[in-house]
C-alpha cells in the first residue's frame, strides 16, 4: 500500500466516523462516494466498487459500535424503540440484500434518488417542539405498530442499497416526534443492528481487505468519539439544519447524474 492511500484512507475514515458520531447514521452514505472519488484525487489509484462497498460495510459497523456506545452511556438511546426497529430492520433488509442482487445498477441509483426526495420532504415537516425536545430517552414512547411499518419499509431500502440508515433519523424526528438526540442516538443502534449481519458475512467469506478496512476503521472509530463529544456541543436545531444540508446536497448530485447532467 503506497502511503498516499493511506493517508487518503485514514482521512475518509474520520470525516465518516465524525459523521457517524455527529449525526446518527453508519456513515456509509457518505463513506462511498469519498472512497470512489477522493483516492485518486490523493494520487493513489481508484478503488473498486466491491472493495468500497465491504470496506463501508467494515466502517459503518464499527463506527455505529463506538457511536452508538459513547450516546448509550450519556443516556441518549432509547432501548425499546432501537431494539425493535433496529431487529425488525435487520430482518427485512436481508430480504433486500437478497432482492438487490436481481435489479440494475440504475434502478437503485433511482431508488437511492427517491428515496433521499423523500427524506428531503421530511425535513420540511415541523420538527419536535421545545417540550418534546426536552424529554428524556426513558419518556419517550413511539407507538409500536407505525414504527414496525416503517422499520420494515426502511429495513428493505438499507437491504438495496447497503447505505441507507440516514433514513430513521428523520423518520424518529419528524414522524414520531422523537427528540433530536434521543433520534440520533438511537438510529446509531439500529444501524448496528441491521448491519452486523452484512459485515459478518463479508468477513467470513473474505470479502473484506484486512489492512485498507483497518486503516479505515482505526480513523472512523476515532471520528466517531469526536463526533459525539461534538454532538453535545451543538443544539439540536443546529444538528438538525447540518443533517438537511447533507440530504439535500447528496439529493442534488445523485439526481444530476440520474439526469445525465455530471
Amino acid at each position: 500500500m503506497t502511503l498516499p492511500l493511506f493517508l487518503a484512507l485514514g482521512v475518509i475514515g474520520v470525516f465518516g466516523g465524525i459523521a457517524s458520531g455527529v449525526l446518527g447514521f453508519g456513515g456509509g452514505v457518505l463513506l462511498f462516494p469519498l472512497l470512489l472519488y477522493l483516492p485518486p484525487l490523493f494520487g493513489a489509484g481508484k478503488l473498486d466498487a466491491q472493495t468500497i462497498a465491504a470496506m463501508v460495510v467494515a466502517q459503518v459497523f464499527f463506527a455505529s459500535v463506538v457511536g452508538a456506545s459513547a450516546h448509550w452511556r450519556s443516556g441518549r438511546v432509547e432501548p425499546r424503540l432501537a431494539v425493535e426497529a433496529g431487529v425488525i430492520s435487520a430482518v427485512t433488509a436481508f430480504i433486500g440484500g437478497i432482492a438487490s442482487g436481481r435489479v440494475s445498477e440504475h434502478f437503485l441509483l433511482l431508488l437511492f434518488g427517491v428515496v433521499a426526495m423523500v427524506i428531503t420532504g421530511l425535513l420540511l415537516l415541523p420538527g419536535p417542539t421545545a417540550q418534546q425536545e426536552r424529554l428524556a430517552a426513558s419518556k419517550v414512547r413511539v407507538p409500536k405498530m407505525p414504527l414496525a411499518i416503517f422499520s420494515s419499509i426502511a429495513g428493505v431500502v438499507v437491504g438495496f442499497l447497503g447505505a441507507g440508515n440516514f433514513i430513521f433519523v428523520p423518520l424518529l424526528i419528524y414522524i414520531f416526534k422523537v427528540p433530536t438526540r434521543v433520534a440520533i442516538a438511537s438510529s446509531l443502534v439500529i444501524a448496528l443492528l441491521n448491519t452486523s449481519a452484512g459485515f459478518l458475512a463479508k468477513l467470513i467469506t473474505g470479502q473484506i481487505p484486512l489492512l485498507p478496512t483497518t486503516i479505515v476503521v482505526i480513523g472512523a472509530s476515532l471520528g466517531a468519539l469526536a463526533g459525539e463529544w461534538s454532538h453535545r456541543r451543538l443544539s439540536p436545531a443546529f444538528l438538525r439544519y447540518i443533517y438537511a444540508s447533507m440530504v439535500v446536497i447528496i439529493t442534488i448530485r445523485v439526481w444530476i447524474t440520474l439526469l445525465g447532467l455530471g
